[in-house]
């Protein structure tokens, strides 16, 4: 998110918003990603935003890229993934998620069309409408407030000479 710093305008990313709207629906989080690889990243994301002691694990259906594709438009492959999904979901439920992210833009918007999509008593989130209304809302908070984020730390703009220095040696 280090746009921030660099821009006057709201900036809502999926994930972040999706983990801080997930804490307001549930104390105890659960991450699917559509491959193992991105656990690693998504284990960063949650310790970078401080919640490690809210998430109870990250986990990873197992199929390739072209058969999650497959799943948009064909019937029996939904099911498959639908089911690795739901597998890979209950051991988290197990150990205390009360909402589970499907992590990243492709699994969000493959489970979209369940509304809602419940397993075992935890609510799947729907993190691209989630993103969505963020974004909504993050604008009409600038329209009402005049405020973007605060530019104190993290998000502070680098000073003009900075960024003149910059442009000059990259470019």
């Amino acid at each position: 998110m280090e746009i921030r710093g660099a821009v006057d305008i709201p900036v809502v990313g999926l994930g972040e918003t999706t983990l801080l709207a997930a804490l307001s629906m549930g104390r105890q989080l659960g991450l699917v990603t559509i491959d193992p690889v991105f656990i690693d990243w998504h284990e960063r994301q949650v310790r970078a935003h401080g919640l490690d002691q809210r998430v109870t694990g990250v986990r990873a259906i197992h199929v390739d890229l072209p058969g999650f594709m497959r799943a948009f438009t064909d019937d029996t492959s939904y099911a498959r993934v639908r089911a690795d999904f739901v597998e890979q979901v209950r051991p988290l439920v197990a150990a205390g998620a009360e909402v589970i992210i499907p992590a990243g833009g492709l699994p969000m918007l493959l489970f979209a069309r369940e509304r809602p999509f419940i397993i075992d008593g935890a609510l799947v989130l729907n993190g691209i409408a989630v993103v969505a209304k963020a974004a909504e809302m993050a604008l009409a908070l600038r329209r009402l407030t005049g405020s973007v984020v605060s530019r104190r730390g993290t998000y502070a703009k680098a000073s003009a000479a900075c960024v003149e220095e910059y442009l000059a040696r990259r470019w």
